[in-house]
Parts: structure tokens; sequence; C-alpha cells
């Protein structure tokens, strides 16, 4: 069964942006990775939305790290 799509991102969008604001200390950037979270899973659609949603954003975030970690190194 499909979710409700905008019920699902007007209960969850602005918890996941909080979550990663505390991940990224960027609220753009929190806003940004949130609303990737959601396009991977309007393409997923995931049986458990609301913890997908929080377990790929906390991988994003992480994954960004990552990346600036190799930025900065590479300066």
């Amino acid at each position: 069964m499909s979710p409700d799509w905008e019920a699902l991102y007007r209960a969850t969008f602005p918890d996941l942006v909080r979550f990663l604001h505390r991940k990224v200390w960027d609220e753009e950037r929190a806003r940004d990775l949130a609303q990737e979270a959601f396009v991977r899973a309007l393409r997923e659609e995931p049986d458990r939305p609301r913890a997908w949603l929080f377990t790929v954003a906390s991988n994003l975030a992480r994954d960004e790290a990552r990346h600036e970690i190799r930025r900065r190194r590479n300066l």
C-alpha cells in the first residue's frame, strides 16, 4: 500500500530538517538533504517510509561529512 506522500511530507519534513540540522549545522543544507531523502523515498516506496527517511537522511549527512573531510584534505 502506497503511503499518502503529501500527509507524510507535512508530518515528517520539519522533524527531518531538525534532525539533519543537528548533524550538518546549516539550515539550508538540512532542508536540501531532507528534500533529497524524500526524492529517494518516492523512487523506492519503502514499507516504513518515516523510518526509512530518517535512515537515508542520516546516511546522506554522513556521506556529506566524509566528502567535506576529503575536500579539506585535498586543499
